[in-house]
């Protein structure tokens, strides 16, 4: 699975992809995450020790991929890519700049996106809503450009803790600027949208939900496709049972040809296979289920 991350500079990306990995380290209902890489790993986690001790890291200007995978009880069960933006894409063109076609690419190609916007931003500048506007514009494009596959989308509002959320004016400050993009999500049948509310700092919240959003419906796609796998498979193979005598095995022996009898046997050990693969993602994707029931989705 491919997430892309995007934001503008400063909305909080860094902090967030350091705390979220301590906090997926430390363990969600039996849900860790492992690092591909050993120097990730190291470099995540004493991130995530400095900014619980109020010093944040440099903001990020290149692109950044990470090799995660998602474990349960211990046991790898789903690997997934993990790709940082730098914000500066988002405020070229892509017909003049490598980096902004590439993100374009990339979010045509994604299996999960997540945006991230900073709340405090939105609600003190001006000029804020007008970022936000390109942000929605570029995703809504790719969006366009994508074939009909399922695709988680988060919202996540960083720096929460220092605006009020409970303002009467509250929606309209902060969710009315996605509201294009909402609406375009809510008229497909495959995009999947959420809008997580975080805090990345000293005192970090909400950090673990939007990467077991995306993980979620990752899995779930998953699994839709194992299990039709299954089903070609064992219909294949009872194909070839209703077909299977001691004539063909021995004619196919003579020929030197697949048998049905061999046929079958091939097709019910893919299924078991496939079936194999199938079984550990069905409780995380049952508990994924119950620890995002209260999520905002649209």
């Amino acid at each position: 699975m491919d997430i892309v991350m995007l934001g503008h500079s400063a909305a909080g990306k860094t902090s967030y992809l350091s705390l979220m990995y301590a906090a997926m380290c430390d363990g969600v209902e039996g849900m860790t995450l492992s690092a591909a890489d050993r120097s990730a790993h190291h470099a995540l986690l004493a991130d995530a020790r400095a900014i619980r001790r109020g010093r944040y890291p440099r903001a990020s200007d290149r692109p950044h991929c990470y090799e995660f995978a998602l474990c349960h009880d211990g046991d790898a069960i789903f690997p997934f890519r993990w790709t940082d933006h730098r914000g500066g894409a988002l405020t070229e063109h892509r017909r003049s700049s490598p980096q902004a076609a590439r993100l374009h690419d990339d979010l045509v190609a994604a299996d999960g996106i997540v945006l991230f916007v900073d709340a405090l931003r939105l609600d003190t500048d001006p000029d804020a809503a007008e970022d936000v506007r390109r942000l929605v514009v570029r995703v809504h494009q790719a969006i366009a450009d994508r074939e009909e596959s399922v695709t988680p989308l988060v919202i996540a509002l960083t720096k929460t803790d220092l605006v009020d959320l409970g303002a009467p004016d509250a929606e309209e400050r902060f969710v009315g600027p996605f509201m294009p993009l909402i609406e375009a999500v809510q008229e497909t049948r495959h995009i999947q949208g959420a809008l997580i509310p975080l805090v990345c700092g000293p005192e970090p919240e909400g950090v673990a939900l939007p990467v077991l959003w995306t993980l979620r419906f990752g899995i779930l796609g998953r699994a839709v496709e194992l299990s039709a796998s299954i089903d070609r498979l064992m219909a294949s193979a009872r194909f070839a049972d209703q077909r299977d005598t001691l004539w063909d095995r021995l004619s196919s022996w003579w020929e030197d040809e697949p048998s049905w009898a061999s046929i079958r046997d091939r097709d019910r050990a893919r299924a078991g296979a496939e079936l194999a693969r199938l079984q550990p993602l069905v409780e995380p994707a049952d508990r994924l289920g119950e620890l995002l029931e209260d999520v905002l989705s649209f």
